[in-house]
């Protein structure tokens, strides 16, 4: 299996993996609707550290066992947490269950969002010029 694997010794917060995320899942850049997060932090350093935010597919999902319309679910054979959109109803316990703050409610739609790795091929990816975002087997680390 592979997963998103983030570097942030190299992310510059350009955000264009949120641009690019918002254009594949809308056909429009809306803030709302990136699926990755770059969280800034201003440490006591020279220069601030960015912090992609992206779902890690736990192996023991919290915002799986949160959801109490079911609308979440761990797909083992793909490794992956999908979101049902048609059964999320947007309580948002997903959010607060989830230790990594990386799902959320779109305001625009009310439903839940989070990477879904764009089925397999993640723009993201493709359009980082800094390699701060990396698809990659997963390691016993």
């Amino acid at each position: 299996m592979r997963a998103l694997k983030v570097f942030p010794k190299v992310c510059t917060g350009c955000e264009i993996c949120g641009i690019i995320c918002s254009m594949v899942h809308y056909e429009q850049v809306r803030e709302t609707g990136m699926r990755i997060k770059i969280k800034h932090r201003y440490p006591e350093l020279k220069s601030p550290v960015f912090q992609p935010q992206v779902c890690r597919n736990c192996d023991e999902p919290k915002c799986v066992e949160a959801c109490p319309q079911d609308a979440l679910v761990l797909d083992e054979k793909a490794g992956e947490v999908r979101i049902i959109e048609s059964e999320c109803d947007g309580c948002g316990q997903c959010v607060e269950a989830c230790p990594f703050d990386a799902i959320w409610v779109d305001p625009v739609s009310g439903k839940a969002i989070k990477c879904d790795l764009c089925n397999g091929d993640p723009q993201c990816v493709k359009y980082c010029n800094f390699d701060a975002i990396q698809y990659a087997p997963l390691s016993a680390e």
